[in-house]
């Protein structure tokens, strides 16, 4: 009984420590993927023309305001989305559903059409706490 225990566990080493030959029996392929210069595979390709173009997915109850600025060609609205991305919103800009309607010294927004209705909705500048 004991030397059918050695025995036993001297096959499995042995069969463990053997290299893999070259001429395996099923082939494997090794490919290497190379980024550079490509679109990103996990970007939606359909998604982003219906809105039409950089910002035309931003969806405005995902987007934070954080500025305003302005000058000699009208009001600029500083957002920020859900992962941290930020973008420069003017008014007549695309936004998921809609468009920028309005901006102002303390709001942007949105007109969305859902169903044949449309609403608006207001993100307001948040006002800087006093600092003490």
């Amino acid at each position: 009984m004991v030397f059918h225990a050695v025995g036993s566990i001297i096959s499995l080493l042995i069969i463990l420590n053997q290299v893999p030959s070259a001429d395996s029996l099923i082939p494997v392929e090794h490919y290497n993927y190379e980024p550079a210069g490509r679109r990103d595979p996990f970007v939606p390709l359909l998604g982003l023309e219906l809105g039409g173009g950089k910002t035309g997915h931003l969806s405005p109850e995902n987007l934070r305001l954080i500025g305003i600025l302005w000058g000699d060609r009208g009001y600029y609205a500083l957002v920020k989305d859900g992962q941290d991305n930020g973008y420069i919103l003017k008014r007549g800009d695309p936004v998921a559903g809609g468009h920028v309607s309005e901006v102002n010294q303390k709001a942007i927004i949105f007109e969305i059409m859902h169903a044949g209705v449309v609403t608006k909705y207001e993100l307001r500048l948040e006002e800087e706490k006093e600092r003490r």
